[in-house]
């Protein structure tokens, strides 16, 4: 299980999928397993490989790409993208992070 530091919290990294889509969802748990960050943004529409995310970098959120790099949780492709008023930062989740995202099937095609 990948850990992450974060606002003076070690964190484990839950990974899943958002609800709406197959994009891939990091969210952030403390010790006792409370939340504590949802770290990707879902766009819907965007058309991104299934093994990207958009982290979430601005608001109650600042400071957590550089510490999902320093986890090697993430590697940022050094594209944004907007989310709203903000910017999205484009990454490549680590191959053992994607080894962990629940499968989906699409039109009888498994991802």
């Amino acid at each position: 299980m990948q850990t992450v530091n974060f606002i003076g919290y070690k964190c484990s990294v839950k990974v899943s999928r958002y609800n709406r889509g197959i994009s891939p969802c990091l969210r952030l748990v403390n010790t006792e397993g409370m939340p504590v960050a949802t770290a990707t943004v879902n766009v819907p529409g965007l058309q991104l490989p299934p093994d990207f995310v958009i982290i979430k970098n601005y608001a109650e959120n600042e400071g957590i790409l550089p510490a999902l790099i320093a986890a090697k949780i993430v590697h940022p492709t050094g594209q944004t993208v907007p989310v709203g008023h903000c910017i999205g930062y484009i990454c490549e989740l680590a191959p053992e992070v994607a080894a962990q995202l629940p499968s989906v099937e699409l039109n009888n095609i498994k991802l």
